[in-house]
């Protein structure tokens, strides 16, 4: 790209979608998404294919079934975000790849931009592939009368705590010099920390609505169900007293998207090459 013929706005959305394309183009040259995309398959097929084989009743209703189908989908998108978005910006500097990339022209903000929607649609696509695959099992189990209005309310939730993950990850990669260090605290903060954190605050009597993982139950919360004698993770083990609240939680939700997003373009826009 020429300097002189350098128009800001538009070149910095054109540079912003090449950064988007090239990463996605490296998740799938990796293998990140192919390995993922399999995860996301096989874990909602064994609630479709075990209780068969064990002779087992599938739960009553469809969304008793999806309830307990989605109870590892959390799962599957702090992993995702740790795969997708632990190295996006930690990497540059760790392997001194940003000494040819932040000189040129395109800004050093498109890049980041780039790299985090890249990471952000990559977890898109995997937690809608669990979706269509529990979907596709509603409908082989109850037909299309279990599409429920919850089981769109639950993807849409899953879709905002990824957005919140992806960016608590992406937070982590902007400060950190080792993309295994970035990755490895994003993914022990949100599987492990937090959730201690939480049940600490529980037992205390103090309420976690403030936790982004505390209101990640939202996304199996919203079908209102227990678990109905079906095969998986229920409502019943779960000690929790202190029930997210739909519109808290996704403000809170919301607000990790937005504020740890911003903040790590702009520390990752301020590091310099070591």
């Amino acid at each position: 790209m020429d300097v002189n013929h350098y128009i800001p706005g538009v070149d910095d959305f054109k540079n912003t979608y090449l950064t988007i394309k090239f990463e996605l183009l490296k998740h799938i040259k990796r293998k990140r998404i192919l390995i993922t995309l399999i995860i996301a398959i096989l874990i909602p097929l064994i609630f479709f294919a075990v209780p068969p084989l064990l002779g087992l009743d599938y739960a009553d209703t469809a969304n008793g079934f999806a309830s307990s189908n989605l109870g590892f989908i959390n799962m599957l998108i702090i992993i995702s975000g740790a795969i997708f978005a632990g190295d996006c910006i930690s990497g540059e500097f760790d392997k001194k790849t940003g000494l040819l990339l932040f000189p040129t022209p395109q800004k050093k903000t498109s890049i980041f931009v780039g790299k985090y929607i890249a990471s952000i649609i990559a977890t898109w696509l995997i937690v809608s592939i669990y979706y269509l695959v529990t979907a596709s099992e509603i409908a082989a189990i109850y037909g299309v009368s279990g599409f429920t209005v919850e089981l769109g309310q639950s993807f849409l939730l899953a879709l905002l705590y990824a957005s919140s993950v992806v960016s608590i990850i992406f937070f982590f990669s902007s400060i950190m010099k080792k993309p295994i260090t970035s990755t490895l605290i994003g993914f022990f903060l949100l599987m492990m920390i937090l959730p201690i954190i939480t049940t600490v605050f529980t037992v205390a009597e103090v309420d976690p609505w403030f936790i982004v993982t505390h209101n990640e139950g939202l996304i199996a919360d919203v079908f209102g169900t227990v678990n109905e004698g079906g095969f998986g993770p229920g409502h019943e083990f779960n000690l929790t007293t202190f029930e997210p609240d739909l519109w808290s939680g996704i403000s809170v939700m919301s607000a990790y998207t937005i504020i740890l997003f911003l903040t790590g373009v702009m520390m990752a826009d301020r590091r310099k090459m070591e």
